[in-house]
């Protein structure tokens, strides 16, 4: 009897054993030049567990037990995919690394179709690419807030964010499609906050941004008003050119700036489409330094109060939003989002300058199309609208966040927030 226990304590154990969360971490890289190629995609080969690289190429990925025997395929523009053992992540953090595809493609400009062309049959498909009925995404968000050289608030959360749904509409309906769209729910969330520097900035340092602002940022969902607009197609100039895709097939690459005689504050950047789907696989878009006279002109009508002090200018925001997209399940979808901006305010009287930096990450963990799932859901657009995060967050969990699939947190971003910390405590 007692070895018949053992046998099946044994069973139990190994059933058990079998079930464990695995955490793979590692960096993924060009295998020429070592160099990391960020926001790279990965996923549990068949299945749709996956996530992003972070900007330097690291990730972090967390799944259930039972898939030791399979592998991660790692997928990025103009690189074979990767296929990488599960087993293989056992030892500890590894370095993937991608090879570049040399399939011999001309990079001349296109002939058969223009940039235009290429963009409207894009914004044509977003139903048979995305997806015309609603979708509901659970996405991890980053927020840091930086003064100066220094850390003022670090925010993560786990949002839940119910969508529209991806459809050529026109552009006077943007209102509705914003009202119906985007309502996001709070799953979890934590905040360390340097409340005295956050304050110092006033309302530019107190803004919360909402939860459901991030997705709002999907260029393919909310396309109006942007390079993707046919109706701006004569404020910007456009240039194509073809590349390997990560399986070789072609890609439409598209870079794209403000004409010099429109007087507005417009962008320049990059489009990436697929040739075979004109599925919209990433946007890359920054403020236009043509647009610079015609911020100049109006910069001062926008004034400041920070420290307490009013009569602070904003000079033009640099930086640059980086949103891609990947196939799961079926269907491309929301992978990630990048939105990085530095503003620099100056007191028109003393001449100080103060400079402000806001980065923020978006990396979608999951897409549900189930209808009951979707039936049931309740969000709220007005989270973190009127309230700030840390009074949303609630009580720091933070063996949930050892569990969940996120970007990890650089060691240079571990140390500011201990500084953050150790800051408050000494006052």
């Amino acid at each position: 009897m007692k070895q018949l226990w053992l046998c099946l304590f044994l069973m139990i154990s190994l059933h058990l054993a079998g079930q464990t969360p695995l955490a793979l971490t590692g960096t993924v890289v060009d295998g020429s030049t070592g160099k990391p190629l960020p926001f790279a995609q990965l996923i549990v080969k068949g299945t749709t567990i996956g996530t992003s690289a972070n900007n330097d190429g690291e990730f972090r990925l967390s799944i259930p037990g039972g898939y030791e025997n399979d592998s991660l395929l790692f997928g990025y523009l103009g690189y074979s995919p990767a296929h990488v053992p599960i087993v293989s992540f056992v030892s500890g953090p590894l370095k993937v690394k991608m090879t570049s595809v040399g399939i011999g493609l001309p990079e001349v400009e296109v002939v058969g179709l223009t940039a235009p062309e290429v963009i409207r049959k894009a914004v044509e498909n977003l139903a048979a690419n995305y997806g015309r009925d609603s979708v509901l995404l659970t996405g991890y968000i980053r927020v840091q807030k930086i003064v100066g050289n220094k850390l003022a608030e670090y925010a993560e959360a786990i949002v839940q964010d119910l969508k529209d749904g991806y459809y050529a509409y026109p552009g006077k309906e943007l209102r509705k499609k914003y009202a119906r769209s985007n309502f996001p729910m709070l799953v979890k969330g934590r905040v360390k906050s340097d409340t005295i520097l956050v304050n110092s900035m006033g309302d530019v340092g107190r803004q919360a941004f909402c939860l459901s602002c991030p997705f709002v940022l999907d260029i393919a969902e909310m396309y109006h008003n942007t390079a993707l607009d046919e109706a701006d197609f004569d404020k910007y100039d456009y240039r194509m050119k073809e590349i390997p895709g990560p399986d070789g097939k072609k890609i439409y690459h598209i870079t794209y700036d403000q004409k010099e005689k429109v007087k507005e504050t417009l962008y320049r950047g990059e489009i990436f489409i697929s040739a075979e789907n004109f599925a919209i696989m990433k946007v890359v878009y920054k403020p236009s330094m043509k647009a610079f006279d015609a911020y100049e002109k109006t910069k001062y009508n926008r004034p400041f109060t920070l420290r307490g002090v009013p009569g602070w200018i904003m000079e033009m925001p640099m930086g640059e939003n980086v949103i891609t997209y990947g196939e799961r399940d079926g269907h491309w979808s929301l992978s990630a989002i990048r939105n990085d901006y530095a503003m620099v305010y100056v007191n028109m009287q003393s001449g100080k300058k103060i400079r402000y930096q806001y980065k923020m990450d978006l990396v979608v963990t999951d897409c549900s199309r189930d209808a009951a799932l979707l039936r049931s859901f309740k969000g709220d657009k007005t989270l973190g609208a009127t309230q700030r995060w840390d009074q949303l967050a609630g009580p720091v969990d933070e063996g949930f966040w050892q569990q969940y699939n996120y970007l990890p947190v650089e060691e240079t971003l571990q140390k500011a927030v201990r500084d953050m910390r150790d800051q408050k405590s000494r006052r």
